[in-house]
Formats: structure tokens, sequence, C-alpha cells
């Protein structure tokens, strides 16, 4: 192994030879080796672009996993252990694969040829910077040079470029600095004595809950907006280099005056003060960072000590995320750049109505109301709020997320106090009996979140609503009245949302189907049903109707419609607003009731299909796993999961809910070798035809390989560990520290599903090399004969004695297990696995 570093144009090069053990080399020669190539990677200059290159002895597959990692051009089809060693040094490094990214001719991907003019192999490989991997423009052989080796030159070309991101300077709204609430409790009891004394001057309440909600809402958000400001004061806007201070600032003054004066008559003295005063710029500067990310450190390793876990988590996400410059552009419908600010709201504005109406363009906009909801006005008196139903309501707010319109956040309201308790329970009152609410919370604002692709394309965003705080804590209350009726009549196939059920539960049923089935040699036949914005387009007269049909009492049924009656949106980018705009269907995003009101609209279609939801695959020809609007329909035979697809789509046309055709999978699952077909057709549809899926972030295969799963967690792992190697490096946190962030933030993702995994040796041998590059990164080397070398095996396992992750995994087996032994007998998971 060997280094070199070359000066660029824009920036240096630091290029690592390496030549890498081969595939029949003992695994823990391999791992150390492994290391050590991490460790000479790491210890390289953090600026440069770093490049690796050499005999790797590895073949890099095409598998699907690893195309972000690899690319999909490799002269082979799989992985050997030492190319899936190279994907998952890569992977954690932040690198890619660059000689597997390019399309070639097969014999310009060959690296290697056997003596015997045979074997043919891609062996040698290139690596380079994640970051920077848009610099390199191809790879290959070149069989030409003749070096006198079995091994052929391969050539990789290169640009040099920088970013063009420009900083812009952002106005940033005002927030109440809510964590004092939390912190301070001096300052918690007279932010309560200071809305007290504001609700006096106000004026008490009408007992008799006659009144505009309107103008009490106005009065009490007036209260805490007063107390607020008064005693808690807003939060201080973040430097953006905390490190650049005074003397920062005077030295790079000075270097500027010597360069003005240089650039006015140029003598050699001055070009030479210059210099000088540049070097020392450079100095300070980099002192003064080190030092600024020094405190950081400590201040994580303070917050752990001091066991404030939630400081200590928000510092470390802090430090792992990217960079990521926000856009302030997006493209019109026609692909036109827009760039003024009124445009881009415009845009942004229209993106969203027609996405959050498009189940109305074709229907009136007005949906008419069940003529029963108008006919029955009892009300149980059971179901009348009371004042503990509203302190619940208040305290079941979440802390420390962002407010709407009102600008209100939660925090404010859960420490007002009794006092204004009494208050909000009185405007509950009010809304309960006229069926009329505030119309400030009729109104959400959405902000748009980047998912993936071109940042330019409204397309690739998804909108996130923030909604008024007062109406999140009665959207709490009603939604703690319809529990209990929604409960009681949605089938055992539905997990989402619902208490003592989790994506596990149907991951499991799942694997359970396809272990039994396999094991008596019977197919399966899996469609993984993808609606499009399934909660934005449920028909709301579909979804009343619904409530009625499973007994919901009817005043809950009208202040459900009473939610969504009048509700409108804006759109907000960074700090502009557009207009308000109409949404005339579907679900209010970032509603507590609406995953409660779709579970209701969707098991509705379920029962209009008349698919049995009773019993299992095992003694009936169809059955349906559902995660929310994630569904999996399962036949015995094609013919009959297409008749129970065909009823579910009709039925579900009837609520608004489109199939997206395109995001939509056929599986067949069978122990036979098969060739895959390119669609299979259904009705007037057709849907592609895969040998794998991922359901509710677990793959899934045709022949139930757990083996590709477990690839696929040690991937999302070594991305993880990339975010996190700033802290495993760093000499100022303890090793108990770096422990913690390993069981808390890494291995959680790298078990994720492990209660369903049967495990072969090799997979367990999988897993526990990668828990030992983690240990290694955190016990470090050791000295030994005045050297420093990798710490064995036995030494790790000897410093670290927690469970290794396979005893993790067989811990959270057997807890699961003893989970689903304890279900009721109608539960899905418990019947599947006693058959």
């Amino acid at each position: 192994m060997c280094k070199i570093r070359l000066k660029g144009k824009f920036q240096n090069y630091t290029i690592i030879n390496v030549h890498a053990p081969t595939e029949d080399t003992d695994l823990e020669e391999k791992e150390r080796w492994y290391s050590d190539v991490e460790s000479v990677y790491s210890n390289s200059p953090k600026g440069d672009i770093k490049i690796i290159i050499g005999d790797m002895n590895a073949k890099v597959g095409r598998e699907s996993i690893y195309r972000p990692t690899i690319g999909s051009h490799s002269l082979h089809k799989t992985s050997n252990d030492n190319g899936t060693r190279l994907i998952d040094l890569a992977t954690s490094l932040g690198m890619v694969v660059g000689s597997t990214r390019f399309p070639h001719k097969n014999i310009h991907k060959i690296t290697w040829v056997s003596a015997d003019n045979v074997t043919r192999n891609q062996i040698d490989h290139i690596l380079i910077d994640g970051r920077h991997c848009s610099n390199l423009l191809d790879v290959r052989s070149r069989r030409g040079a003749n070096i006198d080796s079995d091994h052929h030159l391969v050539v990789c070309k290169i640009r040099a470029r920088i970013s063009r991101y420009k900083y812009t300077k952002t106005v940033r709204t005002k927030k109440i600095e809510t964590t004092r609430l939390k912190r301070e409790q001096d300052v918690k009891y007279k932010y309560m004595d200071t809305v007290h004394r504001e609700l006096m001057k106000v004026g008490e309440r009408n007992s008799n809950s006659i009144g505009d909600p309107d103008s009490t809402w106005r009065n009490l958000k007036g209260v805490l907006s007063t107390a607020a400001s008064e005693i808690l004061g807003f939060e201080e806007k973040p430097k953006r280099n905390d490190w650049f201070d005074d003397e920062c600032q005077k030295i790079t003054n000075e270097k500027n005056d010597a360069y003005r004066l240089m650039q006015q008559k140029y003598t050699r003295g001055r070009g030479e003060e210059y210099k000088k005063r540049r070097r020392r710029e450079k100095h300070l500067h980099k002192r003064k960072k080190r030092s600024y990310e020094e405190q950081q450190l400590r201040e994580i390793a303070s917050s752990y000590t001091q066991k404030e876990t939630r400081n200590f988590y928000n510092q470390v996400n802090g430090g792992r995320k990217e960079f990521k410059p926000r856009t302030t552009a997006c493209r019109s419908k026609n692909g036109q750049l827009l760039n003024d600010k009124d445009e881009i709201v415009q845009r942004w504005a229209e993106y969203f109505r027609e996405l959050l109406n498009s189940s109305v363009q074709t229907r009136p906009l007005s949906v008419p109301v069940p003529q029963a909801l108008l006919k029955n006005q009892q009300t149980d008196e059971s179901l009348y709020p009371t004042i503990e139903d509203t302190k619940r309501a208040i305290q079941s707010i979440k802390n420390n997320k962002s407010p709407g319109m009102d600008d209100i956040q939660g925090e404010l309201i859960k420490y007002a106090g009794t006092g204004f308790e009494k208050e909000f329970h009185h405007l509950v009152l009010q809304i309960w009996n006229n069926e009329k609410m505030a119309d400030d919370w009729n109104t959400s604002v959405i902000c748009p979140l980047h998912k993936k692709g071109d940042i330019l394309d409204c397309n690739n965003y998804r909108g996130i609503s923030l909604l008024n705080t007062g109406y999140k804590v009665f959207a709490n209350m009603l939604f703690n009245k319809l529990k209990p009726y929604v409960e009681s009549s949605l089938g055992e196939y539905q997990c989402g949302f619902r208490p003592n059920r989790s994506t596990v539960d149907q991951i499991f049923s799942l694997r359970q189907i396809l272990e039994k089935t396999f094991e008596y040699n019977v197919n399966t036949h899996h469609l993984f049903v993808d609606f499009k914005a399934a909660y934005d387009n449920v028909h709301r007269s579909f979804l009343y109707q619904a409530m009625m049909e499973i007994g919901i009492p009817t005043k809950l049924v009208r202040l459900t419609e009473m939610t969504l009656r009048n509700s409108q949106s804006v759109d907000r980018v960074q700090t502009n607003v557009s207009e308000p705009f109409r949404t005339n269907d579907g679900l209010r995003q970032g509603d507590a009731l609406s995953c409660l009101l779709f579970n209701i609209a969707l098991d509705k279609c379920i029962r209009d299909s008349k698919i049995e939801t009773k019993g299992t695959i095992y003694h009936k020809s169809v059955q349906i796993l559902g995660y929310a609007d994630d569904l999996d329909v399962i036949g015995r035979s094609l013919p009959a999961m297409e008749s129970a697809y065909l009823a579910l789509e009709k039925s579900a046309a009837e609520a608004g809910l489109q199939v997206n055709m395109a995001k939509t999978k056929y599986l067949k699952a069978s122990k036979d070798q098969q060739i895959l077909l390119q669609g299979v057709n259904i009705g007037n549809n057709t849907f592609a035809s895969v040998n794998d899926h991922v359901y509710l972030g677990s793959l899934v295969t045709d022949n139930n390989d757990v083996s590709s799963e477990i690839s696929r967690r040690i991937m999302a792992a070594n991305k993880c560990y990339f975010g996190l190697l700033r802290y495993l490096r760093s000499k100022l946190l303890s090793r108990s520290i770096k422990l913690l962030l390993y069981e808390t933030l890494l291995r959680p993702i790298l078990t994720y599903g492990s209660e369903c995994w049967v495990l072969s040796k090799k997979d367990e041998n999988s897993l526990l090399v990668f828990e030992r590059k983690i240990l290694r990164r955190i016990f470090g080397a050791v000295m030994e004969n005045e050297r420093w070398r990798t710490r064995y095996n036995h030494e790790l396992y000897q410093m670290y004695d927690e469970p290794n992750v396979i005893k993790t995994i067989k811990i959270g087996r057997l807890r699961w297990a003893g989970h689903v032994l304890r279900m009721d007998e109608a539960r899905v998971p418990k019947r599947l696995l006693e058959g």
C-alpha cells in the first residue's frame, strides 16, 4: 500500500494504491487489511479529492441493492466475498466504485486474464469520493499496453471543477425560546403567572359555553403571545461561523491591506509581506476552527455525562448531516426556469393545489354531506368532553414541533397552567356545541421537502403540513373519542397506526407465508399495491358514509366533517407565503385524525370488495396484508389474486383512490427457478414483474432469500457509519460515548426486521465483520514491540462485554416469539406461526 499527493487546479488529489488479499486469505487478515486502508484514507487531508486504485482481487456484481455505490455495468453478475467487502469499504467512506459505472464492451472491462487464457475477471478497480464522482468521466481497461503482466492497464478520465453554489442570505423567522420552559423552573412559573394575569385582563369566559370560537381563540392566542414574548423572548440567530471572531477579522483585514499595497505598486518586500500575512491568517484560522470543533465535541461529551439526552443526539445529528444548499429556484409546468420569488411561490401553490384537488377535477367542488348527518342531531352524553379530556389532549402535544400560521408552539400551551386549561376547555365546549371551529384552524402551511432527483422539479418533493397548535389539541381529543369505535371494527389485516402493532407484524407475517409455502412447495402470487397520493384523494362523502356504517356516533361524524369542511392551505418557501387555496377533498396532511380516518375509508373499500380478511392463505385462496396504504394482495393462484385485485380496484375508485401503475409490482414466490416475466396483465393494466421488492423497509425476494436483506441492511449501516465517522475518530469523546452511538444509532439500522431473519453462518459472519469494523474504530490499535497493530477479534470482544450483534438478534427473536405467543388467537402473526 502506498500513497501519493498531487497538486490539482482547484483541489489536491490523494491517490492510494493498494493490493488486496486474495479471496482465499484468512478472514481475520482480510479484516485487518481493510481496516488499514480505512486508516490511511482517514489520515489523508480532508479537503483533498481521494482516489483508491489497485488490484482489489474483488469481483463486483450488478446487484440492485448496491447500485448507488457501484452502478450497473460490471463484468460480473454477482459479487464475491472480496467484492462485498470492497462495496462495504466504499459505502462506509462515502466513496463510489468508478470502474463499474460506465457502459463498455466486456473486453474493455476485463482487467485480469489467467495463464491459460480461459478465465477473465474484472478485479482491478478505481474508487473516488462520492462528492466528486461527477468528476470521473470514464474508466476502462487498455489491452494494447504491453506491461508484461497478466493484468491490463486500467485508465480513468477525470475533470477538475468546483461548485457554483453561491451563499444566499435568507430571512429567518423568529421563534420563541421554549427550551427555557423545560430547562429553568423559575421561568416556567413566571410564564404561568403571566398567562394567568393576562387571562384576568381579558375577562372570565361564559360558563354556559355559548360564544364565538373565533374571538375566544383570538383572545387566548393573544394571551400566549404576550406572555411568551415578555418572559421567554426569541431564539438567537445561529452564527454561520462561530469560530470567526474579532481576532480572525483583524488578521484578515491586515492581509487585505497588504494585498492592496502590493497591487498599488509591486515590490519584492511588499510581495513577501503579503505572503507572510497570508500564512499567519491561514494558521490562525485553522487553529481557531480546530479549537471550535474540539469545543463542540466537548459539549457533546458534557451532554452525555449530564444525561441531557435530547441535546446529545441533536448535537450528534447536527454534525453528521451533510451541507445541502437550499434551492431558490424551480421549473414551471413547461420546464421554464423560475427565479423570481413571487413566481416561485405561485408555482409551488399551483403544484400543491393540483395535487390536493386532483380527485375532484371531474366532480362538483361542493362535496355533499350525507343526509343522515343532517337529520340525526342527538348527542350521547357520554361523548361530552370533560376537563380531564382537555388536559390529556394538551399534555399529549409533542414538544419541539414547528408551529402553524399562528406561530404558537406546543410548549406554550402545555406549560400555560391550569387557568389556561380551563379557558381552553370552554373553547372546546363552544366548538362542540356550535360545530364550528376558529377560522385560523382551517389553514395549514405546506412546506416542500426534497425526496430525490432533480431539485428544480416540483414532482420530486413531498409536502409537510404545519397545523395550528390549538387545532392539534382539539384533534387529539376527537381522536381519543373515535379510536374505540375504529379499533373494534378494523380487520386484522390492517396494522398501520394501531396500538400494539408495527411494521414488524406484517414483515413477520409475509416471511412466515413464504417459509411455510416453500416448505410444502406451494407457489404464491403477490401484488404490492401502491396508491397515488392516497391520503390526499379520499372522497370525504365516502369517508362519512364509512364512519356511519361502523357505528360511530353521528355527533363525532359531524365534528369530523367540521374539521374538513373549510380546509385550506398556503404554501411557504423559506419566508415567502402564497395566497390560500381550498382543498376540497382528501385528508389534512399532518393531522392526528388523518391516519385513523384513512384506515376507516380503506376498510370500507375492502369490505365492499367482498375480500375475506379472516383466516390465512393456508386455508383459503386470497389474503391481504396492510400497513396503512401499503397493501400486499396474496393469492395461491394468479386468477385468485387477479380477481381480488380487480374487486379492490373497483371499490377503491369509489373512495377516490387510484392505483399507481408504475409503483405497483407483481412478484411470484416459488421454489422453482423461473424466468422473470416482463409484466403481468390484470384487467386493463400491466404491472411490472420483479424478483424482489422492498415492503415496509424490508427486502422480500421470490425465493425468500434473507441474505439479500442482510446485505441491504449492512449497506444502510455503512452509510450511517460514514456520517458518524467524525465522532468515532475523535480522541475527545470517550469509548463509552462511541459505544452508545453504535448501540443507539448504528445497530438499530443494521438489525431492523431481524426478528424475522433465519441466519446462515455466512450471514452471521457478514454481520460480525461489520460490527468488528466499528469496534476496531472505537477501541483503536494496540502498541506491540514498539509498533502499532490492529486488534485481533478475540481482543475486541474481551473489551466489548455487551452481547454481540448475533446475540442481540437472537434475544430480539426470543422477545418477539414471546410477543407473538401472547397475542390474541385472532391475530394474523400468531395464526401464521401456528399454521
